[in-house]
């Protein structure tokens, strides 16, 4: 092969390299907020159990009576009607382990049945569950707050991570000397909210016993995030 032709050969190649565009650039980032709400109302929810010896079906006449007088209870608080629950229905043989024998003997049929119901006054919780364990719960969950505005609160947060999201882009593209273009993607993260602790039957026969117990709740926090690529230019 000649010089020359080892010469053009580089040529052509330094113009198509030249011709091609440059990669593009982009700048990723993500914003988070968060919005407070006032809570509106609260999920109280639970269960009935009742031991039969005899047979399961008796332990679940035993345990429909106990739950059909805590409904009944229910009722009489400041609660939404049509929020109340409590068709769940688990019957299940109960064991213990005898020693001397080396075997498992039956003592009976244990039968669950579960409730839940929305409170909207938030002055009665603690009475209410008070009242729950005095009406023969043997579970109680703690209270679960919520508000109509979570969507709302989640818009706002949303709006606001975004602008987050904008403000730190547009730091990142002056600091390495480039200009900030349309975003390319968006994405969202989960919506975050407030846990409560479930409360166990200790804790709810202790709620019987102590009729000044409050709960406070506070505000809920609503948090969005998201996740942003922008396009940038020279």
């Amino acid at each position: 092969m000649s010089r020359l032709s080892v010469l053009s050969g580089i040529a052509l190649m330094a113009t198509y390299l030249l011709a091609q565009p440059l990669a593009a650039q982009t700048i990723s980032v993500e914003g988070r907020s968060t919005v407070e709400i006032t809570p509106e109302f609260t999920t109280l929810s639970g269960a009935v159990t009742q031991i039969s010896k005899a047979s399961p079906a008796a332990a679940q006449q035993r345990v429909d009576a106990a739950i059909n007088g805590l409904l009944a209870m229910i009722e009489a608080l400041p609660a939404d009607p049509e929020s109340i629950e409590a068709g769940q229905l688990r019957v299940q043989p109960r064991y213990r382990w005898n020693s001397t024998a080396e075997t498992q003997e039956l003592v009976g049929y244990e039968a669950t049945r579960e409730f839940s119901f929305r409170l909207v006054d938030l002055d009665s919780v603690g009475e209410a569950l008070q009242a729950l364990s005095q009406a023969g719960a043997t579970r109680l969950d703690g209270p679960i707050y919520g508000s109509s505005m979570v969507d709302t609160a989640r818009a706002e947060a949303l709006s606001q991570a975004y602008v987050s999201a904008l403000a730190d882009a547009r730091v990142l593209a002056s600091a390495s000397g480039l200009s900030l273009g349309a975003p390319e993607t968006i994405s969202t993260g989960n919506t975050s909210g407030p846990i409560f602790q479930r409360m166990g039957r200790a804790a709810a026969e202790a709620m019987s016993a102590d009729s000044s117990t409050r709960y406070e709740p506070g505000l809920l926090q609503v948090t969005a995030s998201v996740r942003v690529i922008f396009s940038t230019q020279p």
